[in-house]
């Protein structure tokens, strides 16, 4: 019956832990995101619609964080962890287009080639869905092996 409650506490602590950790962290980027927004806001009002396009990418990839942190230890954490990867992939990929971003004002034109920074871009976040697979993989395996009760040899 001891033993039970102090389980029901442990449960409760680490639940809490992962909250709080979660809104820290949720309130971390936001704070990141509220105080570039307005040094950037010259530059959102040349291209059109970008700033509702920057607000729904920075609520979608902070709900995404909120439940990877929330489900830690569980396979659902490597889940969120690979759509937010995939996230900001199809980001990329809709808002960038061909990697081309042209604007003109009154006589000036400004074209810049960003294919450099997006294929970047899209190799780390490639790189992260390949990591979270790869974490999914070995948190599975170590399940298993703790499950089936043969544990590896311990170090000398």
């Amino acid at each position: 019956m001891v033993e039970e409650k102090k389980k029901r506490k442990n449960i409760v602590k680490d639940v809490s832990f992962r909250v709080v950790k979660a809104t820290l962290k949720a309130i971390l980027v936001y704070l990141i995101y509220f105080l570039l927004a307005p040094m950037l806001a010259p530059l959102f009002g040349l291209i059109p619609g970008i700033m509702e396009s920057i607000e729904a990418f920075v609520a979608v990839y902070i709900v995404l964080m909120i439940l990877g942190d929330l489900a830690e230890r569980t396979i659902f954490q490597y889940f969120f962890s690979t759509a937010r990867a995939l996230f900001f992939m199809a980001y990329l990929l809709l808002s960038m287009g061909n990697g081309v971003i042209s604007t003109s004002y009154e006589n000036f034109s400004l074209t810049v080639n960003l294919t450099l920074f997006y294929t970047i871009a899209v190799t780390l976040s490639l790189l992260g869905v390949a990591s979270s697979i790869l974490q999914a993989i070995n948190f599975m395996s170590e399940r298993a092996e703790a499950t089936s009760g043969l544990q590896p040899p311990q170090k000398a």
